[in-house]
């Protein structure tokens, strides 16, 4: 099933959950925001990290070829040994020509320290929907959770020296927990 994203304004109306609109519309890094709500350890489990083709709707996104392939980051963001958000970053292989090779080996490093620590990075185009549970980033997200509800989540566009990036995050039930 086809994700309907949505502005701010649109998705707003629908979320009844004041906990999770906080994290939801968390303009700054939201691993930062994560960490200063939740007590405890946070870190970051590393999926995946590879060249491999993106997905339909992501290389429509970033108007890539359908045979392109692209740098792929996926993580979960945990504190407590919960895991409160799926992470999956999208990077063009132009992205990464631009002296920015360092955002394919961040490991455990959280991607949000790099993205709101430099004045020269910006977003743009940031936009939220619910995922149901038929999508294939429904089925990422969840991983091996048992999770039989529709999810919220947000993608963004970032630009480094006017070049993309697509960050999509995915809101799992323990955060509002």
């Amino acid at each position: 099933m086809k994700i309907n994203w949505q502005n701010k304004e649109i998705i707003r109306i629908k979320i009844k959950n004041k906990c999770l609109s906080r994290f939801l519309f968390e303009n700054g890094s939201l691993s930062r925001f994560i960490q200063g709500k939740f007590k405890g350890r946070f870190n970051i489990d590393l999926i995946n990290e590879s060249w491999i083709i993106p997905m339909s709707y992501e290389k429509k996104i970033l108007s890539l070829r359908d045979n392109e392939i692209a740098f792929i980051r996926e993580s979960y963001l945990n504190c407590n040994n919960k895991k409160l958000v799926y992470a999956r970053t999208v990077i063009p292989q132009q992205t990464l020509k631009k002296q920015n090779q360092y955002l394919t080996r961040l490991g455990q490093k959280p991607l949000g320290e790099i993205l709101f620590n430099n004045n020269k990075i910006y977003r743009d185009n940031m936009k939220y929907a619910i995922i149901p549970l038929s999508n294939e980033l429904h089925s990422r997200a969840k991983g091996n959770c048992n999770i039989s509800t529709n999810l919220y989540g947000r993608q963004s566009i970032f630009y480094i020296k006017n070049s993309p990036l697509l960050v999509f995050e995915v809101f799992l039930p323990d955060i509002i927990q």
